[in-house]
């Protein structure tokens, strides 16, 4: 049985329809976006680590979740400047593509499962605040992070 076998090695992206010269103002902007998405993740990232008073379990969670968005914007953001700044280099080839995918998907995971562990930690410190000792207890919340993030 044969039949019609084609495969794509590499796509094309088409990104903003204009004229080169025109790609200039989208990709400022963008670059301004992103630039401000790294610098204020950094700022918490850093405000976490050396401020003493913000070791409560909350801004280590708060922490993480400033890595993971540094992650995440920088798997797609990144070549999409690139496309932007380079015309003629709008192509990206398949491996690339299915791995720029994984780790979007993967990080995009690593996330939601950090937000639910946001959820339980403020669950118990809400609901049950003197009868069960929170899973967090000595300020390293050690049982719920591994699953989130190597940074624990």
């Amino acid at each position: 049985m044969l039949g019609n076998h084609s495969g794509a090695t590499e796509f094309y992206l088409l990104g903003f329809p204009g004229s080169k010269e025109q790609r200039h103002v989208p990709f400022a902007t963008f670059f301004f976006l992103y630039s401000v998405t790294l610098m204020g993740n950094a700022v918490i990232i850093t405000m976490v680590c050396v401020d003493r008073r913000l070791q409560s379990p909350v801004y280590f969670f708060l922490g993480h979740l400033s890595t993971l968005e540094i992650l995440i914007t920088s798997v797609i953001v990144p070549v999409m400047l690139w496309g932007l700044l380079l015309p003629g280099m709008q192509t990206i080839s398949l491996a690339a593509c299915v791995a720029q995918l994984f780790l979007y998907l993967a990080v995009g995971t690593t996330e939601f499962a950090l937000l639910g562990a946001m959820a339980v930690d403020r669950y118990v410190a809400v609901c049950n605040p003197l009868r069960s000792p929170p899973p967090l207890a000595g300020g390293k919340p050690s049982r719920l992070a591994p699953p989130t993030s190597p940074l624990s």
